[in-house]
């Protein structure tokens, strides 16, 4: 039976965790915030970059630029997996990663191939364990997520679409709603969607709003698409860094309630220990002085 130094060891021990838990929570707090005021920044420019590409390529032909083409027979894909560098943030991890797992086993099924970039170190050892290869690693970014890192992600993907070595492009990364809402989703960014149009007459038939472009539509066409490409990149990888952060703050919140709860039921039991040694005691030197009496 634990003693009362061991229960006090152990207490010892588990507010030592909380206060680094606590630590972590305020950390992860602060930073939160601030990858929650870039994706606020950021959103509104990948959105209307994505809206503007998406009203150019209603006026173009396929041909006018070779990242619109659509009609690709080349079943391999290129998934991008943004994860984290870091564990201790709850189901971040976990539940992206089984998102990606489920994507690769239908291709699988489906006996498409699928080539793999990944972004921080979880993805790569949690993929590297099941036996898949890497056309590309990105680990170590933890804290280092800026616009760069995005470019060249971009430009790896993009020329691999150009030169015809895979026919589309997935992100597997994990969309930011709010602090306790985070959910991992995969988007395909090549080829690009069919584009939609500007909206339907009385007669149901599309309309295509028209305008005049200078110096042309395709030209202004090919200087956007890249910057389209990044801004999306950009965006997924802000959406991670703030998921992550914000599954830290939860999960540090919670450990640090349930280390709480933990001191409470070790020092009830510390105190019942104390009390029925107290009692032995006396009970022994009651008997010791019952039997000096007789």
């Amino acid at each position: 039976m634990a003693s009362t130094r061991d229960f006090k060891q152990r207490i010892r021990s588990v507010k030592n965790t909380q206060q680094i838990t606590r630590a972590m929570k305020l950390v992860a707090a602060s930073k939160v915030r601030r990858c929650q005021e870039r994706i606020e920044n950021a959103r509104p420019y990948s959105d209307k970059i994505s809206e503007l590409v998406n009203s150019l390529s209603l006026h173009v032909d396929q041909d006018a630029h070779p990242l619109l083409k659509t009609d690709t027979d080349d079943q391999k894909a290129l998934l991008i997996v943004i994860s984290s560098d870091r564990g201790l943030c709850g189901g971040y991890n976990t539940n992206l990663l089984r998102e990606g797992m489920q994507f690769l086993q239908e291709r699988e099924a489906e006996n498409k191939e699928t080539l793999i970039t990944v972004v921080g170190n979880k993805g790569r050892e949690f993929l590297s364990r099941r036996n898949y290869t890497f056309k590309d690693e990105f680990p170590d970014v933890y804290g280092r997520i800026d616009f760069s890192l995005a470019e060249t992600l971009s430009d790896l993907l993009v020329q691999s679409f150009l030169d015809n070595e895979v026919g589309e492009v997935y992100l597997l990364t994990t969309e930011f709603k709010s602090v306790i809402s985070q959910q991992p989703t995969i988007t395909r960014l090549l080829p690009l969607s069919p584009p939609v149009p500007d909206g339907i007459n009385e007669e149901g038939e599309p309309v295509v709003s028209d305008y005049i472009f200078e110096p042309s539509l395709e030209e202004v066409l090919i200087d956007i698409l890249p910057k389209h490409i990044n801004a999306q990149v950009y965006r997924a990888l802000l959406d991670a860094e703030a998921s992550e952060f914000g599954s830290r703050m939860i999960a540090m919140d919670n450990a640090s309630r349930n280390a709480e709860e933990m001191i409470g039921t070790l020092t009830l039991q510390m105190n019942r220990v104390r009390q029925a040694s107290i009692t032995t005691e006396l009970l022994e030197v009651v008997s010791g002085a019952d039997a000096l009496a007789g």
